[in-house]
């Protein structure tokens, strides 16, 4: 099947740390299992990923068939807005990982090869910034939506159990305002 399979490996399932997931040295490895090619890739390294997607979009698209990617990073934030991942991290380990993330390792490489310059990316924050705001404005413009607009977007044609709740929930919701 023409399919890339991407494991995103932050070294973290919520609160348990990955050694204690797996026996396996990888999960790049977890592809032996599926008889198709399984790499790992430095998932901070931008080059490096699109270099491995690259290989592995093209087997798949020329009928080499599907490709499994690990690709190695770290989760520097919460796991949800419910999780404080300093009850069970070193804030050592996270500083160190944070050295590596992506962003700022990418942007240290186009700085060094003189591709980036800080007045270019202050004019493309400002841009940004720019459009931002023009798309919140126009949010704002449309005004607040009817209550009845959770439901009558979401499907075709809604279901009997879910026009009881719209009903009710237009009618409760009157009260509400």
């Amino acid at each position: 099947a023409p399919c890339v399979f991407v494991i995103a490996n932050n070294q973290w399932a919520i609160s348990v740390p990955l050694k204690q997931q797996t026996a396996c040295a990888t999960l790049a490895q977890k592809a032996i299992a599926a008889g198709i090619p399984g790499e790992q890739v430095d998932g901070n390294d931008i080059l490096a990923v699109q270099t491995v997607m690259a290989e592995a979009i093209a087997r798949a698209r020329t009928g080499g068939g599907p490709s499994l990617i690990e690709a190695l990073t770290y989760r520097l934030s919460d796991h949800t807005t419910a999780d404080d991942a300093r009850r069970y991290r070193a804030s050592e380990e996270v500083e160190a990982a944070r050295g590596r993330e992506p962003i700022g390792r990418f942007k240290r490489f186009l700085l060094a090869k003189r591709y980036w310059d800080e007045e270019r990316e202050a004019a493309l924050l400002s841009d940004c910034q720019r459009e931002v705001d023009e798309a919140v404005q126009a949010y704002l413009a449309l005004g607040k939506p009817k209550l009845e607009d959770l439901f009558d977007y979401t499907f075709a044609e809604l279901p009997e159990s879910l026009r009881a709740q719209r009903d009710g929930l237009i009618t409760g919701g009157a009260n509400h305002g």
